[in-house]
């Protein structure tokens, strides 16, 4: 059963970036950083956590997941260094995926062409 509510909160997730993407005039940078906005929201007030325990590894893959990730980290950083913490604590979980994406956006822009 876990891995059809996975798969279900997934799917919705990208049936809502679908309605929007297809009912307004926002791009799809748009949709990401609004979602992952949405999932700092959710993580601060910590609806997130239990969307996740209900949802499982559906709700840990969405970009969503990266909002709230960045929050947890930011709020536990500020809560052992102050101020600093703040920004400091917020890359030390994420900065694996960063760097991934850097690397492999690279990687990927020397093979492909770009279109006009």
């Amino acid at each position: 059963m876990s891995i059809f509510t996975s798969f279900m909160a997934v799917g919705i997730i990208c049936m809502i970036a679908s309605i929007i993407y297809d009912t307004t005039k926002l791009t799809p940078g748009h949709i990401t950083s609004l979602f992952v906005v949405i999932g700092a929201i959710l993580g601060i007030f910590g609806f997130y956590d239990l969307l996740a325990e209900h949802f499982g590894y559906g709700l840990s893959l969405p970009i969503t997941s990266f909002g709230n990730s960045l929050m947890k980290s930011a709020y536990e950083g500020f809560h052992e260094n102050g101020i600093f913490g703040l920004f400091s604590g917020m890359y030390l979980t994420t900065s694996a995926g960063i760097c991934g994406v850097v690397i492999f956006g690279f990687l990927i822009s020397l093979v492909c062409k770009p279109k006009d």
